[in-house]
C-alpha cells in the first residue's frame, strides 16, 4: 500500500523529466550493484539505441524487483523514460507514442535453468553488428558459466511495436 502511495506522490510532484534522469540513474546503480558483486546474476535486457544510431545493453537485475523477475513489460516503462533522456524527447509525448509497445525494441532475458547452468533467451533480432554473446556476458557476469545462449519466440520483437518506436524515437 505505502509503495502504490509513494509512486502516485511521485507521479504527481516531481518533474517528469526529472523523474525519467533519476529512473536511468537509478537503473545504472542498480546493474553496478550486480556488478560489483562480481558473480552471474539474471534479469531482463533490452538493448537500445542512441541518436547516432549505436546500440547498448540496458540490464534490469532480478535481485532488485519484489517479486524477484524483471519483467519486460514491467520494466518498459523505465526503459521509455531512459530513452526518453538519450533521445532528449519530451518524456510524456513518448510515453503517449511507446508506453504500449514493450516488444518495440531487441531483448531477453537471462535464466538459471532447471538443471543449473545459466541461460540467456534472446529473441534472434538483436541489432547488427553487435557482439551478443560477449556483450550480454560481460553485463551479467557470465564470463566464467558459459551460458547457453538459445532463440525464444517470446524474447522477439513484433514488428507493430517496432515500428512505432522507431518512429517516436526517429530512427
Amino acid at each position: 500500500m505505502l509503495k502504490k502511495k509513494w509512486r502516485s506522490v511521485w507521479r504527481e510532484g516531481i518533474d517528469p523529466a526529472t523523474q525519467s534522469a533519476v529512473v536511468a540513474d537509478h537503473q545504472k546503480h542498480r546493474h553496478h550493484l550486480a556488478l560489483k558483486r562480481g558473480l552471474p546474476f539474471t534479469g531482463a535486457y533490452y538493448w537500445i539505441p542512441s541518436k547516432a544510431n549505436q546500440w547498448s545493453i540496458l540490464v534490469f537485475p532480478n535481485a532488485f524487483y519484489e517479486d524477484g523477475e524483471a519483467g519486460h513489460v514491467d520494466v518498459w516503462q523505465d526503459v521509455v523514460r531512459i530513452l526518453s533522456c538519450l533521445h532528449h524527447l519530451n518524456v510524456n509525448d513518448l510515453v503517449t507514442q511507446i508506453s504500449n509497445c514493450p516488444y518495440g525494441l531487441p531483448r531477453g532475458r537471462v535464466v538459471r535453468m532447471g538443471t543449473g547452468q545459466w541461460g540467456v533467451a534472446h529473441g534472434g533480432d538483436q541489432p547488427t553488428r553487435t557482439n551478443l554473446e560477449s556483450t550480454v556476458s560481460d553485463a551479467f557476469c557470465l564470463k566464467g558459466v558459459h551460458p547457453n545462449f538459445f532463440f525464444d519466440e517470446h524474447e522477439q520483437m513484433l514488428p507493430e511495436d517496432w515500428e512505432q518506436t522507431r518512429l517516436a524515437l526517429s530512427l
